[in-house]
């Protein structure tokens, strides 16, 4: 930026430095292309000998009543692992729409330090935060450790050879931790389970820790603080065994409707009898506005302890072709194409009002639910991931390809709205003089992708975009000024006069 408004310069918020030297500073200003917003970034420069930095944005909104919400920003430009300075994003939280930041963080793989314009803190990076809701057992230095216990009566092996031990441990600085592990010499699972209550085991599930951490295949699980009533349990070809708790009396598992665990193509409303605490529950509801509508579920059958259930309730208008409603699956990274772009899944999507059949997640997987409502005008995103302790949806118009889809050969100049301001990412220059710069956004009518692409007004010089190819090498993916969906990372613009190429830096 060389151009800022009257008063808005660049001024520093709030810094700290770690006690390897590295340093963090929050800054806020206001540049002259915007009038109306202030724009907040970090700046970053590591210590001497640090190798595992990393920068990263935030957004702190605070909901009344002690409610605060941390909001990790996924943007290409909103974190680093180099000395240097993230992207702008708007400050305020209380803008009608856009990608904002008013905090930020740094971690040198010892410490972490965050700043915000209330103060700054720096802490040590241990197992877990807070309750330790969870945290990693092999992470954990052998001197963290009070004690760690591993009982016979709590082991449950297998005709194979497989076993799973639940181990019991404290840490010195006071926490208590359940954990399973084992071995799986054929394959299978090892996982826990907390009791429920009623009679009832299952799958842990929080809304605070990743789906799959309490099951693995290899290793051992996550560990937990705060559920003094664990069992860990053992599965392959040869069979299924949980270890022992004398002082519960435990209820087996309603029949499942199929042989194999999960389920597949069941009505919800076949379903008469939910785990305890697991009962129906609306998680998400994408909603047009005035137009279709399509509310995700979510539930536990008595007949699977573990794995969760998802359905979608669709209301569309009636007697359009081209109204639809569609469950999806994303990464938990992250529901667009920076991660792992959402795709549909299987007999999950409806084209007239309805209720979708029952569909589970693999904790594995690491999948996130997540829905899509057209009604032909517009559409309506809705996704369920990390602590989401609300629903929310986005909406949006028709585009120039399907709602979902990643749009192709799109000139950027005739996107009329973008969801956030379309900025210049980095750029190269060659020795004329000529400039090529990587640019890109999310434009409004794009339900889930970041576009990318590559320009220049210099004349007598060819520019391109490339993108790395699955085998490692770059490769071209379109012209100059024409948009391409990517996660941003590894993209880069290119400019050449003929004789001499030169390409951004790839920002990942």
């Amino acid at each position: 930026m060389t151009a800022w408004q009257s008063g808005g310069a660049p001024k520093v918020l709030k810094e700290t430095t770690l006690a390897s030297g590295t340093r963090i500073t929050l800054y806020t200003g206001k540049p002259a292309w915007d009038t109306n917003r202030t724009y907040a970034w970090a700046q970053v420069r590591f210590g001497t000998g640090v190798t595992e930095g990393r920068v990263w944005l935030r957004a702190q909104e605070n909901w009344g009543d002690g409610i605060n919400i941390t909001t990790t920003l996924e943007h290409p430009r909103s974190y680093r692992d180099t000395t240097g300075t993230t992207g702008m994003f708007q400050y305020s939280t209380m803008a009608p729409r856009g990608a904002y930041a008013n905090s930020a963080c740094v971690t040198d793989g010892v410490e972490r330090g965050c700043v915000a314009s209330y103060g700054a803190e720096v802490a040590p990076v241990g197992p877990c935060e807070g309750w330790c809701s969870d945290a990693d057992p092999d992470a954990i230095p052998a001197s963290d450790w009070s004690y760690v216990d591993r009982p016979d009566y709590d082991r449950a092996e297998l005709p194979s050879g497989a076993f799973v031990q639940k181990v019991d441990g404290r840490l010195k600085q006071g926490t208590y931790l359940g954990w399973a592990e084992g071995e799986l010499p054929a394959g299978g699972r090892m996982w826990l389970e907390a009791w429920q209550g009623e009679g009832r085991w299952g799958q842990v599930y929080t809304e605070f820790t990743p789906a799959g951490a309490s099951r693995t295949s290899t290793g051992s699980t996550r560990a937990y603080s705060w559920l003094p009533e664990l069992r860990a349990c053992v599965s392959d070809t040869t069979g299924t065994q949980c270890t022992k708790d004398e002082d519960t009396s435990a209820t087996e598992p309603t029949q499942a409707p199929c042989a194999t665990l999960p389920c597949t193509d069941i009505d919800p409303a076949s379903v008469t009898e939910w785990m305890p605490n697991y009962e129906p529950d609306v998680v998400e509801d994408a909603r047009i506005y005035l137009g279709g509508r399509l509310k995700i579920y979510q539930g536990r059958p008595a007949w699977d302890p573990h794995h969760m259930y998802y359905w979608g309730e669709a209301e569309l208008p009636p007697g359009r072709d081209d109204a639809s409603a569609t469950l999806m699956k994303h990464a938990s990274g992250g529901a667009d194409s920076r991660k792992t772009r959402p795709e549909p899944l299987p007999g999950a999507r409806l084209t007239a009002s309805g209720t979708t059949k029952m569909v589970a997640l693999d904790p594995l997987s690491d999948a996130e639910i997540a829905g899509l409502v057209v009604d032909g005008k517009k559409w309506a995103f809705a996704t369920h991931q990390d602590d989401n302790i609300y629903q929310t949806s986005t909406e949006g118009p028709i585009g120039p390809c399907a709602p979902g889809q990643a749009c192709e050969g799109v000139a950027p100049g005739s996107v009329t709205t973008w969801a956030s301001v379309a900025t210049d990412w980095t750029t190269a220059t060659l020795p004329s003089g000529a400039r090529v710069a990587l640019a890109g956004s999310r434009p409004q009518w794009s339900v889930t992708d970041y576009y990318a692409w590559a320009h220049t007004d210099a004349q007598g010089v060819t520019a391109w975009l490339e993108d790395k190819s699955p085998g490692g090498s770059y490769e071209k993916v379109a012209d100059a000024d024409t948009m391409k969906a990517t996660n941003g990372r590894s993209v880069r613009a290119c400019l050449s006069d003929g004789t001499t190429t030169k390409c951004t830096a790839p920002l990942g």
